[in-house]
Formats: C-alpha cells, sequence, structure tokens
C-alpha cells in the first residue's frame, strides 16, 4: 500500500507539467521564425499562410503593455503574422475563451500576458534588452520552480504518511 502511494503521489506531479516558457522576446521570435503548421490557431481555427498568435492580456497589467508593441514589431518585421488578442481582465466572454485554450493545452490560466503561437505557450513578458539591465543575479523558470516546490511539498506529505503521522481511513 505504501508504495502504491508513493507511486500516485509522483504521477501526481508530473500529469500537469506542460512545455511553458517565460516570454522572453527572443524566445518568443524563435517561435515565430521556427514555427511549423502555425496557420493553425490554438482553438481550432485555420488561416492560409498565416502564422496565428493569441495574445490574452489584462489591462492594466505593465507586462501585457509592454509586450503589445513587441507584437506590433513583430508583425512589421514578418508581415506573415496574424495576432488575435482577447483583453481577460474585463471581458468575460474572452476570460471563458481564454480558460477554454488553457484546458485544451492543458494548463491553468494563471496570468497575463499569455501567448499561444503554435504548439509553444509563453507566459509573462520581458524583453531580450532589459535582461542586461537586471538586478537579479540569477534567474529561475516559474514552471520550473513550481515543480521543484510541488515534489517538495509532495515528498514532505509521503515522509510524514510513511511515518504514520497522516492517518487514511478508508470505509469499506
Amino acid at each position: 500500500m505504501k508504495k502504491f502511494m508513493l507511486i500516485i503521489g509522483f504521477l501526481i506531479l508530473f500529469v500537469s507539467a506542460y512545455a511553458q516558457e517565460i516570454g522572453y522576446s527572443d524566445k518568443i521570435e524563435e517561435a515565430i521564425v521556427n514555427c511549423r503548421n502555425c496557420n493553425i490557431c490554438p482553438d481550432g481555427k485555420i488561416i492560409n499562410d498565416k502564422i496565428c498568435i493569441y495574445f490574452f492580456w489584462g489591462q492594466g497589467c505593465p507586462h501585457c503593455a509592454e509586450e503589445k508593441p513587441f507584437l506590433e514589431e513583430m508583425k512589421m518585421k514578418y508581415p506573415q503574422i496574424e495576432i488575435y488578442d482577447f483583453e481577460v481582465f474585463y471581458n468575460k466572454e474572452n476570460e471563458n475563451f481564454w480558460k477554454n485554450i488553457c484546458e485544451k493545452y492543458g494548463i491553468q490560466p494563471y496570468g497575463v500576458p499569455m501567448t499561444f503561437i503554435g504548439d509553444k505557450v509563453f507566459v509573462g513578458f520581458v524583453r531580450k534588452e532589459s535582461l542586461t539591465h537586471s538586478p537579479l543575479l540569477f534567474s529561475i523558470s516559474l514552471p520550473i520552480l513550481g515543480i521543484v516546490l510541488g515534489c517538495i511539498i509532495a515528498l514532505i506529505a509521503i515522509f510524514f504518511f510513511l511515518r504514520g503521522r497522516i492517518k487514511v481511513k478508508v470505509k469499506v
């Protein structure tokens, strides 16, 4: 039984893992340049000879305000881009649409800006130039940090379960 619970604990940790990246400007541009089958939008809509980008943002969000002009610059540089933007803080219909797209990709709609390009999802936005002026000594990927913290919490719970401090009662 203990081995079974241990296996279940580890499976739960990795079920929600999906390839998300922090939206660094150079990574977004790289996704645009190297995109395959990007004429298919996240909701299944097909646009001919264009790269479909879904940009979910919120009114008053500073990172969203920074990404909007960047995407316009990319549209000028790569005219084959078709950008669909959706404000999700004050538009309930857009918010529900965002949640549906996130569910389709197997991720949680936990923050904006969120940009979908092909099969890639970018959360947040940082211009490459601003990285050189960053006061941080190092950078940690938020999805990786979440997975690591989840593993630590699961290991603590498993430790207490195996030591008998957490009792699970099963009625048959």
